[in-house]
């Protein structure tokens, strides 16, 4: 009977003393690539014939790829449907045909955005899904974000432990933590669409922004 209690007592000494705190940390960086998600859509009664101005105009935006410099496998067609459009009546009537093609351009060169979109749009493409400026390789950015993050929680913890007169010692336990934010997460690497018409400098009127890369964790220290 009189063990019982005396092991309590023990495992109550044995727990470690912590102190959990979360450390953030961010970089901003200047986006070096655009991927351009653009589309060209093509109707006539005929879907030979769809389907000939959809290819000849979906040709020129490749060529038009191809000159700006931007590797062939920075290319993709990313998706291709065409099929009849028929009239909402009772009794529905064919309308046309609908050729759509949506190609997928990564451009590394950001100085040939600009003549590059507006001579898709000459060329035909008649669709903008979206416009992307991000990093091409975050991996290492995110590594650097990463270890700030973990600095900060110690500095926190340290200035923590020092108004009640502790000291930190070893870590116990170190988390790294997902931001639940969709917006978040998708500005950790993507600058979202640019601001046309807001000159970020003279000549051109197109922002990229920045692109925000976060880390969140959380980490334990015992007290000494």
């Amino acid at each position: 009977m009189t063990l019982v209690p005396t092991l309590f007592a023990q495992d109550a000494f044995t727990r470690p003393r912590i102190i959990s705190v979360t450390g953030t940390a961010e970089i901003r960086l200047a986006p070096d690539e655009v991927i351009l998600t653009l589309g060209v859509d093509s109707h006539d009664r005929d879907l030979a014939l769809a389907k000939a101005d959809d290819d000849r105009r979906v040709k020129k935006l490749l060529a038009l790829a191809h000159a700006a410099g931007v590797d062939p496998k920075n290319i993709q067609t990313s998706a291709l449907s065409m099929g009849p459009e028929y009239s909402e009546e009772r009794i529905p009537k064919l309308l046309d045909y609908e050729v759509s093609q949506t190609i997928t351009v990564t451009l590394t060169d950001l100085s040939k955005y600009e003549d590059l979109m507006t001579s898709s749009l000459k060329a035909g493409v008649n669709r903008v899904n979206e416009i992307n400026f991000c990093v091409a390789h975050p991996q290492k950015y995110r590594e650097e974000a990463r270890l700030k993050a973990v600095q900060a929680a110690r500095e926190k913890a340290v200035a923590m432990a020092a108004q009640l007169d502790q000291k930190i010692g070893k870590p116990w336990e170190i988390t790294e933590q997902t931001d639940t934010n969709a917006d978040d997460l998708k500005a950790n690497f993507v600058a979202g669409i640019p601001r046309m018409g807001i000159p970020e400098e003279e000549g051109t009127t197109v922002a990229g922004g920045e692109v925000t890369i976060r880390a969140y964790v959380r980490v334990s220290f015992q007290l000494e």
